[in-house]
């Protein structure tokens, strides 16, 4: 992934995420993959403006890349809702003011610790994926990066 690892966190940038963030959740409609591909987890940018979790942050990725944003930077993650259970992909943002969420479940821009998941896998700068041991979320504390 090209570009610098964080990007600095003004008022402008942080205005075009939330907005990026709100505009794809609004224009965007929740559709499984089985529902529309007829086969599990299949990973791209919205069909028709539906997707599910991993299509919407590839999307927001996509769009804030276009705005000029460092894609070093926007990163994907996977996590375990801490209360629901159900297995989440959210868009990372790492910044100078920390890392960030989009999530297509709210249009909050929450630091990722605080976020409602339990992180299991996060891209890295280079492409590739580090993950946590699940020791640490399933006795309560949420893996941090």
């Amino acid at each position: 992934m090209s570009g610098e690892s964080n990007i600095d966190w003004t008022d402008d940038t942080r205005r075009k995420v939330a907005t990026t963030n709100r505009i794809v959740n609004e224009q965007c409609s929740f559709a499984p993959d089985l529902e529309q591909w007829g086969q599990e987890d299949v990973w791209g940018l919205p069909f028709h403006a539906r997707g599910d979790c991993e299509d919407f942050a590839l999307e927001k990725r996509r769009r804030l890349s276009d705005l000029g944003m460092s894609r070093a930077a926007l990163r994907l993650a996977i996590g375990i809702h801490a209360t629901k259970y159900y297995s989440h992909v959210v868009l990372l943002i790492e910044t100078t003011q920390g890392t960030f969420g989009l999530d297509n479940e709210n249009n909050e821009l929450k630091c990722w610790s605080a976020t409602d998941y339990y992180f299991e896998g996060r891209e890295r700068r280079d492409g590739l994926w580090d993950w946590f041991d699940q020791a640490d979320w399933k006795l309560g504390k949420p893996p941090r990066g």
